[in-house]
């Protein structure tokens, strides 16, 4: 079987987020026939139409290149407010003016929260705003309480929330290859 190459978005900065450890337990828990490469998205400039139609920043060529390359995007953000935090939904604005970079792509995220309802409203959002964009939107999942998921260093180590990431990654990657 070809391998799947599928990247990885965290819409946090902070160094200590919650998402970010996810994501770097999910490469971890892939299969191997399927790759995860993090795209760090920490100097990508907030949208701004004026530096878009004097042509993009580099970092936002760099992020459509990475996108256009791989066979599906996984987004890892936290919910702020109810809703997508600002990174998450900068990288949306930034790969919606270009759909080409992800057109046809197979997308999802994935939420890790301290609450119980497991970023909930952030992924109801995403999914409202992805139905209209040129990307395959695939089902999303989270993950509630978070303190009970991590160790004491902030690695996610609950072995049912790497097994319940797994298949979840795993039907992600059957609805990339469809």
């Amino acid at each position: 079987m070809t391998t799947l190459n599928l990247i990885g978005i965290v819409g946090s900065l902070r160094t200590g987020s919650v998402n970010g450890a996810l994501a770097r337990a999910t490469i971890d828990v892939l299969p191997a026939e399927i790759e995860l490469s993090l795209h760090s998205v920490n100097r990508l400039p907030l949208f701004d139409g004026d530096e878009e139609a004097a042509g993009p920043p580099a970092e936002v060529l760099e992020l459509r290149t990475a996108v256009r390359d791989a066979d599906g995007i996984v987004l890892f953000s936290p919910e702020y407010n109810s809703s997508l935090p600002a990174v998450t939904k900068n990288v949306i604005d930034w790969l919606s003016r270009d759909s080409s970079a992800w057109e046809s792509t197979g997308i999802t995220m994935i939420t890790m929260s301290p609450g119980g309802r497991a970023g909930l409203g952030a992924r109801e959002h995403f999914s409202a705003i992805m139905q209209r964009q040129a990307a395959r939107l695939f089902e999303t999942i989270g993950f509630g309480n978070s303190s009970a998921r991590l160790d004491a260093d902030g690695n996610v180590t609950d072995t049912a929330t790497l097994a319940e990431l797994a298949d979840f990654l795993a039907r992600f990657a059957d609805h990339c290859r469809t």
